[in-house]
């Protein structure tokens, strides 16, 4: 998808741009015909890249303008949001992971200096372990990631959508490698339909772990180096450059020993001169920084590095591979000069096969110490950030400008979020998975819109919902605590309580090299955690996570939140105070093939006098007729499925789904249906069967609510009722 860009303008051409872009979301509420062509003069997702140990999707996206944002930076501003896609090559093509947001706003160009384009990074955490697979060492699962970008409104659950303002961003990612076999998988792969008699009390879902196989003997692996055009001095890197006494620094031991490498003839000399000999232009064959930005939110910097070669990275997916360094460097005052090193992150690599001619995209994180650099949001926070990249050799600690003998480096301008408080400060950043800012002070809603809502409007929350967010120091580096409690809506404030009593927190400590990652487990005294994260020492909270609040067990309804901490003196501090709408219901669905919807349910789905009949092509017989109930308190659409496809020609019942339109208004439970926006209590559905093959068909009908549920974006699905029914050229005994 190709995104339009805007050549340059004359003023008077521009001025006509902003009026269009600033009366966007007008146009839309008073349903003007709106043409999409993804203009992406203003924003553009420039990188995407996944880590695949944290499961962790981010898109970096360039804000282009210094106008066009809906206000300073001390205002509301407007929204980018990036909703992620992955297809995980199953057949099932693009599915829906979810949305993530970050805020913008009108920035000038003045004083002078590098303003434009600001560097923004946001992710999201996805789950793939079930698309994970244990297959050859050689060989991984690569899914194409696709990111959506949209100004202002939320993009469309439909991978195929393109937004009005903003761009489309495919990428090749890799998957974690399963460790396990199931022996249910052994059976599939050998087409054994019974078990034999020794394994038939095997169960077909349990583990079977497989030995990490040895390292090939140096001469097979030189070979084929060799053969993949690997030059030697890459391919005995970590065991050559160490034994130089050029400074470099390694975090992984050699893999194989120098005098093993001595009896393969290599040229040691042309190597040592290779790695010794300055470097004054990347090497950017085998891997490549691409994109640097800032998830101003989380004080966390972002660097996206593509692989593009299949071999050369000292290993395969059953051994160690190698690693990608990136350190980080921060120019406070704009004057080109990089004068503080940040810290150095990474990420392993491997060798695989199936690498796509376009490479694989990884993304590599570095939190970072803001302390003494945060200023007010009348006074834009502007700075330069360098990354540099280093494949195996770890990045100077002193020398911005130096590069190792394969890497990079990239630099980005990016807004650093502002602050009123020069003492301990807090904020909560998100809840349940999105923007806190996203949460209405009115309707106690999520993404609230009384004016044009959509099934992306007027969200609650169910099930369990997190807290993530950020507890400034300012130098303090004394004992911080805090609590997030919960009441309900105008209760008394006697009736607050902890959201939860036992966390662990994931950690990571930048002091020792490599890096340690660590779970901080604690139980709450009086609902207070300690928070531990403290960037002065470098240890950090991964993902910056409070705490989780289960509300499964509770009452629906509007529920108060609180969030305290206490200051240098210990006193405690009320930071945030809001509501929120909690919202449990589940959509019930029933089992039995009847005539007639059934009421006491919330999801069924008829053929007016039942199901299983025969149809022809025949004007007296060729129509089914059927209703059809789907409703919730917070309704967000139903769907018709007819299958099988292969014999329809594109015929869909009708209508083949309904969505979420109406002004909210939950209602009452023991009386869904109606209410506008609850759903369709006995709709009528049909479909004309003949432009169908004779053949067996089932319709259908599945369920979303609007409920934001377990911390995702993604809609709840409910369902499946299905139908049957056969068409024939003319049924016996009509």
């Amino acid at each position: 998808m190709e995104s339009l860009k805007i050549p340059d303008q004359s003023p008077e051409q521009l001025s006509q741009l902003l009026f269009n872009r600033q009366t966007f979301l007008l146009n839309k509420v008073f349903s003007q015909d709106i043409q999409i062509n993804s203009i992406s003069y203003w924003e553009e997702i420039t990188c995407v890249g996944y880590n695949p140990e944290k499961g962790k999707l981010e898109a970096i996206v360039s804000i282009k303008q210094s106008t066009g944002y809906s206000g300073g930076l001390c205002s509301n501003g407007s929204r980018e949001y990036v909703r992620f896609f992955v297809d995980f090559k199953d057949g099932s093509g693009f599915q829906d992971m979810g949305y993530s947001s970050f805020k913008v706003a009108d920035i000038s160009e003045a004083p002078p200096g590098p303003q434009h384009p600001l560097k923004y990074m946001t992710h999201l955490f996805i789950n793939d372990e079930k698309y994970r697979k244990f297959l050859d060492c050689q060989t991984a699962v690569i899914p194409t990631v696709r990111a959506v970008l949209s100004w202002n409104t939320i993009p469309s659950s439909n991978p195929n959508a393109a937004p009005y303002y903003g761009n489309v961003k495919d990428v090749n990612i890799q998957l974690k490698r399963r460790s396990f076999i199931l022996w249910g998988d052994i059976f599939t792969a050998l087409n054994v339909k019974e078990k034999p008699d020794f394994l038939a009390n095997i169960d077909l879902k349990e583990q079977v772990h497989i030995p990490v196989p040895p390292l090939p003997p140096i001469e097979t692996y030189y070979k084929a180096y060799k053969r993949a055009g690997v030059p030697d001095h890459r391919t005995f890197f970590s065991s050559i450059a160490p034994a130089i006494a050029n400074g470099t620094k390694f975090v992984q031991a050699a893999s194989y020993n120098l005098y093993d490498i001595q009896k393969l003839k290599i040229d040691f000399k042309a190597a040592a001169e290779f790695i010794l000999k300055p470097v004054d232009q990347a090497d950017v064959t085998f891997e490549e920084l691409q994109c640097v930005g800032l998830n101003t939110a989380l004080d966390t910097l972002g660097a996206v590095v593509k692989i593009k070669k299949n071999s050369g990275f000292s290993g395969d997916l059953c051994h160690a591979g190698s690693q990608e360094h990136v350190a980080f460097w921060a120019d406070w005052d704009n004057n080109g000069t990089f004068d503080q090193y940040l810290g150095t992150s990474s990420i392993t690599v491997h060798d695989i096969s199936n690498i796509p001619a376009d490479g694989l995209c990884y993304n590599i994180d570095l939190p970072i110490d803001l302390k003494g650099h945060i200023k007010s949001c009348t006074q834009p926070n502007i700075i330069r950030i360098r990354a540099v990249l280093s494949w195996q050799s770890l990045p100077s600690t002193t020398n911005p400008n130096l590069l190792n003998t394969w890497g990079n480096r990239k630099d980005a301008v990016v807004q650093i979020r502002p602050s009123q408080s020069p003492h301990v400060d807090a904020e909560l950043t998100f809840v349940g998975g999105v923007d806190r800012d996203l949460i209405s002070a009115s309707t106690f809603l999520v993404n609230s819109d009384l004016t044009n809502p959509t099934s992306y409007n007027n969200r609650p929350y169910g099930g369990w919902v997190s807290f993530n967010g950020l507890i400034d120091r300012n130098g303090f580096n004394g004992i911080i605590k805090y609590k997030i409690e919960y009441k309900k809506y105008g209760a008394s404030d006697s009736t607050y309580a902890s959201v939860s009593n036992t966390e662990s927190f994931p950690m990571i400590d930048f002091t020792p090299n490599p890096n340690l990652e660590f779970t901080d487990t604690q139980s709450a005294v009086g609902g207070w955690y300690i928070y531990k994260a403290n960037p002065a020492i470098g240890l950090y909270n991964e993902t910056n996570y409070l705490a989780g609040w289960s509300t499964d067990g509770l009452d629906d309804g509007t529920y108060t939140i609180r969030f305290t901490h206490t200051d240098a003196n210990g006193n405690e501090i009320v930071k945030d105070v809001f509501s929120l709408i909690i919202c449990n219901v589940h959509m019930t669905i029933n089992p039995l093939a009847t005539a007639t919807v059934d009421f006491t349910k919330t999801l069924d789905l008829v053929i007016d006098g039942g199901d299983c009949h025969c149809y022809d092509k025949t004007p007296s017989n060729n129509i089914i007729n059927g209703h059809l109930r789907a409703v919730h308190p917070y309704f967000a659409s139903w769907g018709l499925d007819l299958q099988p496809t292969s014999h329809t020609h594109g015929i869909v019942p009708n209508p083949v789904s309904r969505y979420y339109d109406a002004l909210p208004n939950a209602g009452d439970i023991g009386n869904l249906g109606n209410n506008a926006d609850d759903g369709d209590a006995n709709a009528v559905w049909s479909l004309n069967v003949s432009g169908l093959d004779n053949c067996g068909y089932t319709v259908s009908l599945y369920a979303h609510s609007r409920v934001i549920r377990d911390s995702s974006t993604l809609f709840p699905w409910y369902g499946v009722k299905a139908v049957g029914f056969s068409v024939t050229d003319v049924c016996p005994n009509k």
